[in-house]
């Protein structure tokens, strides 16, 4: 059983997540790669029976790198005939788990859950069964988005008094031991 932990990450909160991951992964004995998307990242998610998908939610989605990537692997799938143009089942033994890190300042989990779906989507249009969808806050940096009206207190306020409350420092120690434990729980039936 051959497994990847694949993943963009803005400021290195996703890049927390994908590490535990990889941990996980390993310790249980698994090969496992790792790969951060970049402008020439190559792969073939058909090579994994285990995957593990990974994008900060910006805006409720995931990267706009991510999404054109993935876009991108779909329709090379479909021309090479790799996947049916109609309804696709399973793939026997391939299962995939979506992950995402979020401010959630306004509406929580809510800002997440079309990332990972969108992600689990893709996954599911090719083949895998997807298990799980985790998400976890992470503390927001500034990247230049909404320079027009951000301020350092607008980013002072989105990471101290949002829904998940204070999330300066997130993903922490306690969101990481949450997130080993649902991973070990998807290679427990995987491994099954």
């Amino acid at each position: 059983m051959k497994a990847i932990v694949f993943y963009d990450s803005m400021g290195g909160n996703t890049r927390k997540l994908a590490e535990k991951i990889l941990e996980v992964i390993r310790k249980n004995g698994l090969a496992c790669d790792m790969v951060k998307l970049e402008e020439d990242t190559e792969l073939d998610f058909l090579d994994y029976d285990v995957v593990f998908l990974g994008s900060p939610a910006i805006e409720w989605l995931p990267t706009a790198s991510m999404m054109a990537f993935l876009k991108r692997k779909l329709k090379d799938y479909r021309l090479k005939g790799e996947i049916p143009s109609a309804a696709i089942a399973h793939r026997d033994g391939h299962v995939a788990v979506c992950f995402s890190t979020n401010c959630g300042a306004h509406i929580g989990i809510d800002e997440a859950l079309p990332a990972t779906q969108w992600m689990a989507s893709f996954l599911s249009h090719i083949g895998y069964k997807v298990v799980d969808q985790i998400h976890l806050p992470g503390e927001m940096r500034n990247f230049g988005q909404g320079a027009d009206w951000m301020t350092d207190q607008t980013f002072e306020d989105l990471n101290t008094l949002g829904v998940y409350g204070d999330i300066r420092g997130r993903p922490n120690a306690e969101d990481l031991a949450e997130l080993e434990r649902r991973v070990q729980g998807v290679l427990n039936s995987a491994l099954a």
